[in-house]
């Protein structure tokens, strides 16, 4: 059981606002008394003194490493003296705390009657008096004192509390306290589906990159038609779900920047994925017929539609000139229209965010692709008088923006119905990145929930031996915590919209994760830990209310005991086949796979399995020059001739080709067929909730979509399907794959 805590938040000064790799650490003290100061009050705010790597090294944090960290987060370390100082007002802070901030009950029973509220100060004897006033409005009060379970120091409830975000004051008689909290009641584990007989379902669907999908009414660029094709295509065929890459919105000034896992928001969606030809105005818009008859415009929608990889500028720039069209075509609507409702509910439902959102998107269009710390000062706070401003004058502009998200989510929606209609039970798995881009608009809207002096990234291994560096700012887990994690809860909920199950990105951030200190590299870095047990009680609450089951990615350096708590708390464990494999490096079998799991043979960050089976993947990384200082090809072929071996032994043993299947690639379609409808006959059949088929092994395709470590060598998130989606279930590698899967799901 893994159970770290953090402790009381404690902002002595406001954060620093560091520029990169710029900013450095100075010369602090490096005295004995110094650094024993410095590990005490980095240990207080939740830094990890060491880690063990997937090697098994261990590996000890530096005390710049430590002083960094506490700088980032706006503390003053310069001197002993200002450690002492930070130290004694941070205790003094926790001392004061009764419950803090923010509190979060996991539920045992249906029927539970009483609660043991967890008291920070284990000294309190006073009887308080509490006040519980539920989301729903109905109002709780008692007076009790605190008892001893065990090692715990609580103060009883007896009170039937609903699941759902609660208001919380505890006062003393003599007014000595006086605390105002959130109460989280959450369910004791997340949602998962219930089969008839009581076991496990053993489901499968499709995972796919929308922007990749090919088809012959697209513009170049796969969207959420296609999505709905492919949704419709997938439930027929009887799969549960269609799986996506990140859907988070990205910067329209700036549609080169395609990587998903780095976007402008986490909380809304890409408006490049509308499919133009489904928004209700377009059949009766004369402007964008009008555009569309363009012979340049004709021009570039024809050299897109044909390209191998999305050119996103191109995409972009025509896309958005009709949408201004489609959108003067709405706003035109009478304001009884249903349309004109709809969307007044959308905006009203979307609140405060979908607001700043709106404008923050209004104010890229101002500045144009400078990020938004490079904008005027005035507009750095989006509560300035200067940012009001700019809402009121531009207020078209801003409902356009608005309209933008309506329409996307409209379109989403679409896609997820007609899912279900077509049979899968499922419904969408969405994916959701680890971080947003310190560009953007979540960072511009919350700037005290992220620690924008640090990055964060991935320790030391051996397919990166230097670290990885995300260039990402991490959530800020003492600000996070302060702010009754809305944040966080306010993510979560975006992206199990329309969803039946979500993808966290790099699961153990939940629990811990690896920051870059400013100034410093991936070398040096450390972990900083999470408040694990609220943030699997928040997910808990918001999985069952969209009855969304949550997939943990749970691949790379995972803390001993991390699985096992997954597993506890209904969330899937991510297994890729590939990585599947005992020490003596042969694959495990089917029946191996737990239960509670997402089988699946590869991912976007690795070769596809025709790729992988002929080599591709080494080819181009030689051939890029990212194989290392001392690169040897010939070894590297001889190591995959062997993973090709033990992965034919693999199949064989399950009986599904015959011991003669060659090991060389031929490049014969039929045998690569014959390997890929074997491939995932043998994920099918272990007892894993979920297995997914990649789209892309589906159309066999040779090349990944991402290859790690690369910016500008490899067209990453551009490489579209060389198959279209209207011909796609009718394929014989379709048909072969999909029946190969069914008699055995």
């Amino acid at each position: 059981m893994i159970t770290p805590t953090l402790s009381a938040p404690v902002l002595l000064r406001a954060p620093a606002d560091y520029a990169g790799d710029s900013a450095t650490l100075g010369s602090a003290p490096s005295s004995p008394a110094y650094q024993s100061a410095i590990d005490h009050l980095a240990a207080l705010a939740g830094v990890e003194p060491s880690y063990y790597d997937v090697s098994g090294q261990h590996h000890i944090a530096s005390t710049s490493a430590k002083a960094a960290v506490l700088q980032a987060l706006g503390v003053t370390v310069d001197t002993l003296a200002d450690v002492q100082a930070a130290t004694t007002a941070w205790q003094a802070r926790q001392a004061a705390e009764v419950v803090g901030p923010v509190v979060v009950l996991r539920r045992q029973s249906d029927d539970q009657g009483s609660w043991l509220l967890p008291l920070a100060n284990d000294s309190l004897t006073a009887p308080l008096s509490w006040t519980i006033t539920t989301e729903d409005g109905q109002t709780h009060q008692g007076q009790t004192a605190a008892t001893r379970a065990g090692s715990l120091v609580g103060l009883p409830l007896a009170v039937a509390l609903p699941d759902g975000y609660h208001a919380l004051s505890l006062r003393s008689a003599d007014g000595a306290i006086s605390e105002d909290s959130r109460l989280i009641v959450a369910p004791a584990r997340c949602w998962v589906p219930d089969s008839t007989d009581g076991t496990t379902p053993r489901l499968w669907g499709v995972g796919a990159q929308l922007y990749s999908l090919r088809s012959e009414r697209n513009w170049g660029m796969g969207d959420l038609a296609d999505l709905r094709s492919l949704c419709q295509m997938t439930g027929k065929a009887g799969g549960a779900v269609v799986g996506l890459n990140p859907i988070h919105a990205l910067f329209l000034p700036k549609p080169q920047d395609a990587s998903p896992y780095s976007p402008n928001s986490r909380l809304f969606l890409n408006p490049l994925y509308i499919a133009l030809d489904a928004v209700p105005e377009y059949a009766d818009c004369p402007a964008a017929q009008k555009r569309l008859q363009d012979p340049a415009i004709a021009k570039v929608l024809s050299v897109a539609q044909q390209a191998d990889h999305v050119d996103y500028p191109a995409v972009a720039t025509v896309k958005l000139a009709v949408l201004r069209d489609l959108f003067a075509r709405f706003a035109a609507l009478p304001a009884g229209h249903a349309r004109q409702q709809a969307f007044r509910a959308f905006v009203q439902t979307g609140g405060e965010r979908l607001r700043l959102f709106a404008i923050f998107q209004t104010l890229q269009d101002r500045f144009g692709s400078d990020p938004w710390p490079c904008w005027p000062e005035d507009y750095h706070s989006p509560h300035s008088p200067q940012v009001a401003a700019v809402a009121e004058e531009q207020a078209e502009a801003v409902q356009f923006q608005l309209w933008l998200q309506f329409e996307t989510d409209r379109q989403l929606a679409d896609a997820a119905d007609a899912l279900r209609v077509a049979g899968g039970a499922l419904g969408l798995y969405r994916d959701l990145a680890v971080g947003a881009s310190p560009d953007g608009a979540d960072v511009w809207m919350d700037p005290a929930a992220y620690v924008r002096g640090a990055r964060f990234g991935a320790p030391p291994d051996a397919l990166g031996p230097l670290g990885q560096d995300w260039g990402l700012p991490p959530f800020n887990p003492v600000a996070l915590r302060a702010m009754g994690y809305g944040p966080f809860i306010d993510m979560v909920r975006a992206n199990m919209r329309h969803a039946g199950a979500l993808r966290i990105d790099h699961a153990m951030s939940l629990l811990r994760l690896f920051w870059i200190p400013p100034g410093l590299t991936a070398r040096d870095g450390l972990y900083v830990s999470y408040p694990f047990d609220d943030l699997l009680g928040v997910l808990a609450l918001e999985s069952h209310r969209a009855r969304c089951m949550i997939i943990g990615e749970d691949l790379g350096t995972v803390p001993a005991g991390f699985r096992e708590r997954m597993a506890e708390e209904n969330l899937l464990s991510y297994r890729l086949s590939y990585f599947e494999r005992y020490e003596s490096g042969l694959f495990k079998r089917p029946d191996t796979y737990p239960p509670l799991a997402l089988a699946t043979p590869t991912s976007h960050d690795l070769a596809t399995i025709v790729g992988h089976w002929r080599g591709w993947d080494i080819a181009l990384r030689h051939d890029l020059g990212l194989c290392g200082d001392t690169p040897d090809r010939a070894a590297d072929e001889a190591r995959r001739q062997e993973d090709r071996h033990l992965l034919q032994s693999a199949l064989v043993d399950q009986g599904l080709i015959p011991a003669d299947f060659p090991q060389e690639p031929t490049g014969n379609p039929a045998q690569e067929a014959d390997l890929i409808a074997a491939f995932h006959r043998f994920l099918a059949r272990s007892p894993a909730l979920v297995m997914l088929a990649n789209l892309d092994d589906l159309c066999g395709e040779v090349t990944q979509v991402n290859v790690p470590g690369t910016v500008s060598e490899y067209p990453n998130w551009r490489r579209r399907l060389t198959v279209s989606l209207n011909g796609l279930a009718d394929s014989a590698l379709f048909r072969q794959t999909v029946a190969a899967i069914n008699a055995e799901r």
